[in-house]
């Protein structure tokens, strides 16, 4: 098993113990709260229950989606299963603003008839705040360092239980010194806590869900870093979004327009690496690698590098003086071909014969339709021709006495 997958394994399995804890904690508050809330007769207490209630499938629905999410990719999900721990964020959040109206609906038909609640109600809340308190810390410890956005989204749902245990608290306490209408109001205000939690949550995995992209100051941090990328000229078209915990990011990378496919591949490739050393939550960097700025307006592009290359070989065989062409290399800026062409010469030249010889050639390729600039390099024979495709090589020398 790789580094990878053993890393891989053991955040399931620490996302796997968060959630079991969880519910295991609920189950307890839930009975602790039903029991105090049917014994002490107070409707905040049963409304907070109600509440944990929510956490239990919360929990439960965490430990599901985590597992989904943490599947590596496969032919229907070739981007991941990161997916489902949004579909498990939406799912939490209509919870919660279920949970909440039922709250609220209920907390208004108690308001005639409140009566003030026994002391058991205020332990059991007590008890309840240190317990979710201890809950929220845990969770959004390990959410954090996982970088489970779900798992952070249940830690928030034990914070606002933790809340709405405070506000049951704070209402059982005025009710029994005299206030009995401040038990229900509790319960409106538990609801309104978990109604604010709830379209939190819904508001960040509809961003997820849309392909919200970050922040306009984390892609300033992303395009800074890949500035400073040896051989980057400019970077535009930079854009972010996540896919449950993961973050896949897409950019265009200019480089010099001069430059061989391998040495911009290899600028991408310095691009990526540095992207995913900076933030270890990107998962995948798609670069596309330009050799000029966008135009304003579409350009046609050039003749295809085989034409032009034909024609190249086929002008220099109208060049007295020339024995071959060695290669041609076309390279294309704003559309029109810029070319390099080596050709091959007798050794027994001067220099000025060579040079009147590549000078030949350029004028020759001034009629050939699409390029607009030659550079002409000279090889010096002897030689011979080398394979099918009109390519040409230079034979070694035989050693001396030979």
């Amino acid at each position: 098993m790789s580094a990878d997958s053993q890393h891989a394994e053991r955040d399931t399995g620490e996302a796997r113990r968060v959630g079991l804890v969880s519910l295991v904690a609920d189950v307890v508050l839930l009975v602790g709260k039903l029991a105090g809330g049917v014994f002490a007769g107070s409707s905040a207490l049963l409304a907070d229950a109600v509440h944990t209630a929510s956490d239990l499938i919360s929990d439960v629905a965490t430990l599901w989606f985590v597992r989904i999410g943490e599947q590596p990719p496969d032919a229907k999900h070739p981007y991941g299963h990161g997916r489902f721990e949004t579909v498990g964020m939406v799912l939490l959040a209509g919870l919660l603003l279920v949970t909440a109206a039922g709250i609220a609906i209920e907390a208004v038909g108690d308001f005639d008839g409140a009566a003030a609640p026994g002391s058991l109600a205020l332990w059991v809340a007590a008890g309840s705040i240190v317990v979710k308190e201890a809950l929220y810390h845990y969770t959004i410890r390990a959410g954090r360092r996982l970088r489970s956005r779900l798992l952070q989204a249940n830690a928030w749902h034990h914070r606002s239980d933790s809340l709405s245990s405070v506000a049951v608290l704070a209402g059982v306490a005025g009710a029994r010194a005299g206030f009995p209408i401040l038990d229900p109001v509790a319960s409106v205000v538990v609801a309104l806590l978990i109604g604010k939690m709830g379209v939190d949550v819904a508001r960040e995995a509809f961003e997820e869900l849309t392909d919200t992209t970050l922040a306009a100051s984390d892609l300033e941090r992303l395009q800074a870093a890949i500035l400073q990328v040896p051989g980057v000229r400019d970077v535009h078209d930079l854009r972010a979004r996540r896919m449950g915990r993961e973050l896949l990011v897409d950019l265009h990378l200019q480089v010099a327009p001069l430059t061989t496919v391998s040495d911009g591949h290899q600028t991408a490739e310095r691009v990526r690496y540095r992207l995913l050393e900076l933030a270890p939550e990107i998962s995948e960097v798609l670069v596309h690698v330009d050799s000029e700025p966008d135009p304003v307006e579409p350009i046609p592009p050039g003749r295809p590098a085989d034409q032009i290359e034909a024609e190249v070989r086929q002008a220099a065989t109208g060049v007295e003086g020339i024995d071959g062409v060695a290669h041609v290399t076309t390279h294309y800026v704003a559309g029109q071909a810029h070319v390099v062409v080596d050709i091959l010469v007798g050794g027994d030249l001067s220099v000025r014969q060579a040079a009147a010889r590549a000078e030949a050639l350029r004028v020759a390729l001034a009629d050939v339709a699409g390029i607009v600039a030659v550079e002409v390099h000279l090889e010096l024979g002897p030689f011979m021709q080398g394979d099918d495709q009109n390519q040409w090589r230079l034979e070694a020398e035989p050693p001396t006495g030979a």
